[in-house]
């Protein structure tokens, strides 16, 4: 069965996000909200059944948004190609008027390739638009996730970094996020710079999954620390962030922002981001400690205390309790630059205990010997 996982904007007046709630409402009273001139803020996908008499066939992808006027696009084709999906639309119609249009739109990327069957996992969705010279104008992007939500990968609340990768574009120096999550809600902090100065954009949106879309505000005109009462902050449009979570402390994003004037193009950065440890002089020293281990629905858990660090070469460490006989043992990945415990496995002598693969600066997850769901949980100082 596939399903997708959609992220929309929600603000939660309880006790624990009413700070939360009060920056999105005076956002909503300080700033009215700008005509629907761009087709990415109401895009909206999803799978469905391409029949209901053969359920084994790859699914049909929907799309909806508003048209900014009453001449609606048709579909040129639709491409399938690794982990992307492309939808390229025409223009039709001469005589349009202004007037906002919903739009509804049906492909199916996998058949058109010739597969049998969409694959699980996360695609990336963009929509452009065919330009009179040829050439096509993004206008909209998305992720979509075909399959069961992924759980394991929700993000640990921290300071994340734009780190480089091969595929994607360099580092942007001295910008990060600042993300925390509480059950289904996600909360975003982008901190950057604009024209040289710094700024932050703030926004939340609700992740079942590991897949977000996430509108953010720009906060400007607020209190100053040291000054009296103004009136309170105003809230300017920003970027959207489109954020797929890899593991606890690894993603990738997509910042999208409109082009300036009045072509409805978008500008689309990918960004490589950690969650990186503050001591860094030896590999493995920030995962030192005491940790508790749970397999499957014990209602007993382990405490070991992982204090002795062995790095034997750059691509591993390991950490052990001695007492009890017990090594951690971690795999090392590069990730723009930063050594990264990929894969960790856990033994007793001779003997595995569980394996992890998702692994986070405080969380790990994986599977113990027998197939029961195994976390390590790292236990506050």
């Amino acid at each position: 069965m596939h399903r997708t996982t959609k992220a929309k904007a929600s603000i939660r007046r309880t006790s624990l996000w009413l700070p939360l709630a009060l920056i999105l409402v005076v956002a909503s009273w300080c700033s009215p909200s700008p005509a629907r001139e761009r087709v990415d803020e109401d895009l909206e996908l999803r799978l469905v059944s391409s029949s209901p008499a053969a359920p084994q066939w790859p699914p049909d992808l929907v799309v909806e948004t508003v048209w900014p006027d009453s001449c609606l696009p048709e579909v040129v084709r639709s491409t399938l190609d690794g982990t992307n999906i492309d939808i390229l639309l025409r223009a039709s119609g001469r005589q349009c008027t202004d007037a906002a249009t919903p739009l509804r739109l049906r492909v199916n990327p996998a058949r058109e390739a010739g597969l049998r069957q969409l694959a699980l996992g996360t695609f990336q969705v963009r929509l452009f638009l065919l330009q009179s010279d040829g050439s096509s104008l993004p206008i909209g992007f998305r992720l979509l996730h075909s399959g069961w939500d992924d759980t394991l990968s929700r993000p640990e609340s921290g300071f994340w970094w734009s780190v480089s990768s091969p595929e994607l574009e360099p580092s942007l120096a001295g910008s990060g996020l600042s993300i925390e999550q509480q059950g289904e809600n996600l909360a975003v902090t982008l901190l950057s710079y604009e024209a040289g100065a710094p700024v932050w954009y703030f926004g939340s949106a609700r992740m079942p999954g590991n897949i977000a879309h996430v509108p953010l505000l720009r906060m400007v005109g607020g209190d100053e620390p040291f000054a009296g009462p103004n009136g309170g902050p105003r809230a300017e449009p920003g970027p959207s962030l489109n954020l797929q979570f890899l593991g606890p402390a690894h993603a990738q994003a997509w910042l999208v922002r409109p082009r300036p004037g009045a072509d409805r193009g978008l500008d689309i950065q990918a960004l490589n981001l950690l969650r990186l440890p503050f001591e860094t002089e030896r590999n493995g020293a920030a995962w030192q400690g005491q940790w508790v281990l749970v397999i499957g629905e014990a209602r007993q858990a382990r405490i070991l205390d992982l204090a002795d660090l062995v790095t034997a070469d750059a691509e591993s460490f390991s950490l052990s309790e001695r007492a009890a006989g017990l090594t951690l043992q971690c795999r090392l990945d590069d990730v723009g630059g930063h050594p990264t415990p990929a894969f960790c496995s856990l033994a007793e002598g001779a003997r595995i205990l569980a394996d992890f693969d998702h692994v986070g600066l405080d969380r790990l997850s994986g599977l113990a010997a027998d197939g029961k769901p195994a976390r390590l949980v790292r236990l506050p100082d």
